[in-house]
């Protein structure tokens, strides 16, 4: 019997293809691997092979498609408007915070936080300023005009035959007497009369204030008038704070303002708890730490301009 012939091994092209495709792409392929792929390439099934391989790898290659013109347009414009939204939202929260320095820095008198000072007027009157306190003066005309723009002021009026009006935000107080006070508090302002009278007029309404009175108001209205606590009201001149059945809220506020921050009360109610006592306005940080341990508060400082109380 004659011996088989030896089965001869076909070349599958879609193999070695994809060895010449790995083997191009390493760093030793050298000038002798190029030129012995393109002998194997002179077979038509083995370019064919590599064609298709070659194909099939670009198609996975696509590179992702480029944002059309008019959707880039429209992501640059959301962004704009975001960052536009950010710094409005920093730059009112800043002017929020530094508004009061900024009051007191553009108005014609002004004291600074924990300061106060009395000052002498062209007429002879003299004006006490509280602490963070800012007031415009202009006493050219036939009535002379007071504009208390922040903080709190004790007057004693010179009478030189003109009339004087006091400006606080929307209201005007005509001035018939000869010593007063006038503050800006968080929430309403204060007139009281320490001698002769006074006249508040706010839109349509208006009230008159008798020594030893007082009388609140808002930009909505003006409450009705009541008797004074004069030895309360005329304290802070000398540096100490007499509460008698005072709001919390309202003496918390004036501790923090001679500490040139602001109040944040976690619990509402804490606001209206009534306190009376003696408390020093010299020393407004040891003032306040007291009173919250007293009663049963926790403060934080936050930022260095709130304090928020709980």
């Amino acid at each position: 019997m004659s011996p088989m012939p030896a089965t001869q091994i076909q070349a599958d092209p879609q193999q070695e293809a994809l060895e010449w495709f790995s083997r191009l792409r390493q760093p030793g392929c050298d000038e002798g691997d190029r030129q012995a792929f393109g002998r194997w390439c002179q077979e038509p099934l083995n370019a064919h092979a590599y064609a298709e391989l070659e194909a099939c790898w670009q198609q996975l290659q696509v590179p992702p498609a480029r944002l059309r013109p008019h959707l880039l347009k429209v992501r640059r414009s959301y962004l704009g408007k975001l960052l536009a939204a950010l710094f409005l939202l920093l730059l009112s929260a800043a002017a929020y915070l530094y508004w009061p320095l900024i009051q007191r820095l553009t108005s014609e008198l002004a004291t600074d936080v924990g300061e106060r000072r009395s000052v002498r007027l062209a007429d002879g009157s003299t004006l006490n300023l509280d602490s963070a306190s800012a007031m415009n003066v202009d006493l050219r005309g036939r009535t002379r005009q007071l504009h208390l723009v922040q903080g709190q002021v004790y007057l004693e009026v010179v009478l030189d035959g003109r009339a004087m009006e006091i400006q606080v935000d929307d209201a005007r107080i005509q001035v018939y007497g000869t010593r007063l006070m006038v503050a800006r508090h968080a929430d309403h302002d204060e007139l009281v009369v320490l001698n002769g009278k006074a006249m508040v007029i706010q839109g349509g309404d208006q009230r008159m204030v008798s020594a030893g009175e007082r009388v609140t108001f808002t930009q909505r209205r003006i409450d009705m008038v009541q008797k004074a606590d004069i030895k309360t009201a005329d304290a802070w001149r000398s540096g100490q704070l007499h509460a008698s059945e005072m709001p919390l809220g309202q003496l918390i506020e004036r501790l923090a303002n001679y500490q040139g921050r602001r109040v944040w009360l976690m619990d509402e109610q804490t606001a209206y708890r009534r306190v009376s006592g003696d408390f020093n306005l010299d020393r407004p940080g040891e003032t306040l730490e007291a009173l919250a341990a007293e009663q049963h508060l926790q403060v934080y400082g936050v930022l260095g301009q709130w304090l928020l109380i709980r």
